[in-house]
This record gives structure tokens, C-alpha cells and sequence, in this order.
């Protein structure tokens, strides 16, 4: 598959997981047995994933995830984007603030077939702190 292809993917799974909010729709995008690697945790499973990805909007409800580019080799991409939301509930041992943030990050995607099979995930945590 062209990288092209895995370019689209990747935007359509986050327009549709992170700002649509459609968790259901990760079927359409990861496969059963996804490796995700966040900051400090490691989510194995369709279920969990889709657990873990309502846990980030239930505390960022206005989350607004902007990709910004990509690239990648053979079934390996790589994006970097920008997350704009209101920190509403406690999220990874952080009080809520109820104040916009903006952070960035990178994550890095490994693809089996058309769907994504492993991801890790570096961010900007700065402004949750701050």
C-alpha cells in the first residue's frame, strides 16, 4: 500500500475517532488486537482502546486534533499534530483545570494491512502541568 494511502488512513481515523468522537468506528481503523503505547501505559485490545479514547474525550470534550504532516516507509508512518480542548475532568493523575490547552505530538503508526496494528504516542505535556 502506497503511503499515500496509509496518509488518508491515518486522517480519517482521526477525524473520525478523535473529532467526531465515533470510538465505534476504530473497527474501521485498528485491528482486534491493537498495541497502543501512550505516555505511561500500554493498551492491548480493540475494547480497551476504544475505553481509553472515551476517557480522553470525556476529559477533553471540545478535543480538536489537527494534523499537521506525515510521512513514512513501506507500512510505517509518521504524524505530527496539534490538540486543541478544554481540560474538564481529571486525565493521567491531573487535576482538571477547566482552562483551554493546546498541546503537540508525534505518533508513530505501524500498519498491518489497511489497519492500524501498533502506535506509540510522544506528547507535549507541559500545558497540563502549567
Amino acid at each position: 500500500m502506497a503511503n499515500t494511502q496509509y496518509s488518508k488512513i491515518v486522517r480519517s481515523f482521526v477525524d473520525e475517532i478523535f473529532n467526531a468522537r465515533n470510538t465505534e468506528a476504530a473497527k474501521n481503523f485498528v485491528t482486534p488486537d491493537i498495541v497502543y503505547h501512550g505516555m505511561d501505559e500500554e493498551i492491548k485490545g480493540i475494547e480497551d482502546f476504544k475505553k481509553w479514547v472515551s476517557e480522553d474525550l470525556s476529559a477533553f470534550p471540545d478535543m480538536k486534533v489537527t494534523i499537521l504532516d506525515d510521512f513514512g516507509d513501506e507500512n510505517k508512518m509518521a504524524v505530527r499534530w496539534t490538540l486543541k480542548a478544554t481540560h474538564e475532568k481529571d486525565f493521567a493523575d491531573f487535576p482538571a483545570t477547566h482552562k483551554k490547552i493546546e498541546t503537540r505530538g508525534v505518533e508513530i503508526l505501524y500498519f498491518e494491512g489497511d489497519k492500524i496494528k501498533e502506535a506509540w504516542t510522544v506528547a507535549d505535556m507541559s500545558p497540563m502541568i502549567q
